[in-house]
């Protein structure tokens, strides 16, 4: 039986937000001791509902709740359209507490199609629109290019990908 404590904010928190198994219990978790600390609830309460935890989580994977596998395709869908460098979407996975062997399954291979990386510069210069902005300046097309490299090296994006492809964008 799940207390009506942790039933009304686990329904009030998965109504919004998409997460993990791992990532909610972590949540649950930081939540019964933020209120212990409050004094929002007693020792005993605290002790009760850390030991329910797990039964929260049983219940809500049986309801349906956790998709993984579809969870991390649209994550992945989402980085790539924000046009995130593949180490930044990696670390962001990684803190998102997703299950490895799915991770490695999936994002692995999804990791080599061969334009991804073009993808990805293409998409992080329309989103940062620093082209443009570094257009409007007074500077040579050499500065220009040196500029942009160095931002996409910043972001993550490998030096000699960024290079080429900002060749074909530029020329």
């Amino acid at each position: 039986m799940i207390s009506d404590y942790l039933k009304k904010y686990s329904n009030y928190y998965l109504s919004r937000y998409s997460v993990t198994k791992k990532k909610f219990e972590d949540i649950l978790k930081n939540k019964i001791e933020k209120d212990f600390f409050q004094k929002k609830i007693n020792n005993k309460q605290y002790e009760s509902f850390k030991n329910e935890v797990q039964k929260v989580i049983e219940y809500f994977e049986d309801v349906g709740v956790f998709n993984e596998k579809r969870l991390l395709e649209i994550t992945f869908q989402s980085y790539v359209n924000k046009g995130y460098s593949k180490k930044k979407i990696l670390h962001k996975i990684e803190n998102a507490k997703f299950e490895k062997d799915l991770v490695n399954k999936i994002i692995n291979t999804r990791m080599l199609e061969n334009d991804l990386t073009q993808i990805l510069i293409e998409n992080y210069l329309k989103k940062s629109k620093i082209i443009e902005k570094q257009k409007k300046t007074d500077m040579s097309d050499k500065q220009l290019f040196d500029k942009i490299i160095t931002k996409l090296a910043k972001q993550g994006f490998d030096y000699y990908d960024s290079k080429k492809i900002l060749t074909k964008i530029i020329s």
